[in-house]
């Protein structure tokens, strides 16, 4: 399946480039710097081919939930991705809220990625890691676990992205769509 345009790392609508998570990953392993930062970062579901949204949207405790569901890139789709010298942050730039592992909660929540946080602790530190042919995965250093985009959810979390997998399946991939 052929990808929109909007999905490629053409140029964006302000004159600022858009990267896809494994531009950025490939760009820090090529650069070997310490800390690093990369602005207008759009991620991808390898198994849907959706973008990841931050819902600004919803309410309460599902506020910020990270998504993979929209077909074109807009405010909630784009993240800053930076790497400081062990870790990874990811940070919303339609509300300028780190992305955090929600592993207070339970059931079908545990583990849920929402922009929610205004500083970097311990659930909001990622690994970022090639997994082959533009593929890559998200992992939290706080419970070791890869994220997943849940496809078998429905209604508002189809997609929703959460830090539970012990094991890389098709749900655990991210990239762009060649």
């Amino acid at each position: 399946m052929a990808a929109p345009t909007a999905w490629s790392s053409a140029a964006s609508a302000n004159g600022s480039a858009t990267r896809t998570l494994s531009d950025v990953v490939t760009a820090r392993a090529e650069s070997g710097v310490a800390g690093a930062c990369y602005h207008h970062v759009v991620i991808t579901s390898h198994t849907n081919g959706r973008l990841v949204s931050a819902e600004l949207g919803y309410g309460g405790d599902s506020y910020g939930m990270l998504r993979a569901r929209a077909t074109a890139i807009g405010p909630w789709e784009r993240f800053t991705v930076c790497f400081n010298d062990w870790h990874w942050t990811i940070q919303s730039q339609a509300n300028d809220r780190y992305v955090s592992a929600e592993l207070g909660y339970g059931g079908d929540g545990y583990g849920m990625l929402r922009a929610r946080a205004t500083a970097i602790g311990p659930w909001e530190r990622f690994s970022l890691n090639y997994c082959g042919q533009g593929c890559t995965t998200i992992v939290s250093q706080a419970n070791d676990q890869l994220v997943s985009a849940e496809m078998g959810y429905g209604g508002d979390s189809y997609g929703m992205l959460r830090a539970r997998a012990t094991a890389l399946g098709p749900w655990e991939r991210y990239s762009v769509p060649l």
